[in-house]
């Protein structure tokens, strides 16, 4: 990996200049520094970009911003200080534009992702808006209905 040192050097004294940086500044600066010190940066990072994100107006501009966040968030150290809720805010960025753009299928994957993480009502709406009821019982109340036979409207 090289490290412009320029861009490094440019991103600190941004940071630490007398002017308040906007929020694109902010996020082009730490992800230039995210290269250099992941631990530090990587969940400022992930709070400027999904500030951008709220901001947005463009759908197209929100997913890249929204799936930036999102990569993001999935590759802070698992210890990392408010690793779970920033992922989780990512990660409900993302699922939220894909639904919004009708990319349906990747959207559910995202959902599963933040149902493993602890949000399993987001799923089981997301399962049952697609009529797919029985699934979407199990995610919501955990346990299987061995009796119930899936059909089909």
């Amino acid at each position: 990996m090289t490290i412009d040192h320029d861009a490094v050097l440019s991103a600190r004294v941004l940071l630490l200049g007398s002017g308040r940086p906007s929020r694109a500044e902010l996020a082009g600066a730490y992800r230039v520094l995210a290269e250099v010190s992941p631990r530090v940066y990587v969940p400022k990072l992930v709070d400027a970009v999904l500030g951008l994100h709220h901001e947005g107006r463009d759908p197209k501009a929100d997913l890249a911003l929204a799936e930036a966040a999102a990569w993001a968030a999935r590759n802070m150290e698992s210890g990392a200080r408010k690793r779970a809720g920033r992922l989780c805010r990512a990660l409900n960025a993302y699922q939220t534009v894909l639904f919004a753009l009708a990319r349906r299928a990747e959207g559910r994957v995202v959902c599963e992702e933040l149902a493993e993480g602890s949000d399993r009502d987001r799923l089981a709406s997301g399962l049952a808006e697609e009529r797919r009821f029985r699934e979407a019982a199990e995610q919501f109340w955990m346990t299987p209905f061995a009796g119930l036979s899936a059909r089909t409207p």
